[in-house]
């Protein structure tokens, strides 16, 4: 179960990082129109993403009741939302350099959000794991 989050999370976080780090390559080589449909094919990498990171997130903080976890999903979710809607609702269907400015800071925030709170939540599993571990169920 743990694995599955794991993976989940890593997913959106490599996504988070694509997008600033891709936006920022094609808006110097590529034509304009490159850059938006680059922008639309992460954006739908993300919120698929961040919809299997949601689903998988509630039965693992349920069994280790770690908050840091609810919390950044909820954030993150917020965050992926502002990402894919912002460039699309200043620039419309060709959204300008900076429309998608905000998009490749908010994507670098949320991304080191998320890596922190999975950092942080290391330590609500090592205590899960010492509690089941005393208390004799296993993993």
């Amino acid at each position: 179960m743990l694995s599955n989050l794991t993976s989940a999370s890593t997913r959106i976080v490599l996504v988070l990082f694509a997008i600033p780090l891709g936006l920022s390559l094609t808006l110097v080589a590529l034509e304009p129109i490159w850059t938006t449909v680059l922008f639309a094919v992460l954006s739908v990498m993300l919120v698929t993403a961040n919809v299997d990171t949601a689903v998988r997130i509630r039965a693992v903080a349920k069994v280790t009741g770690s908050r840091a976890l609810l919390v950044n999903e909820l954030l993150g979710t917020a965050g992926v939302l502002a990402i894919v809607t912002i460039p699309w609702v200043l620039g419309g269907l060709r959204p300008t350099r900076e429309d998608l400015a905000w998009a490749i800071l908010l994507s670098f925030g949320v991304g080191f959000i998320s890596v922190c709170a999975m950092a942080l939540s290391v330590f609500d599993i090592g205590r899960y794991e010492a509690a089941a571990r005393a208390s004799g169920d296993g993993l």
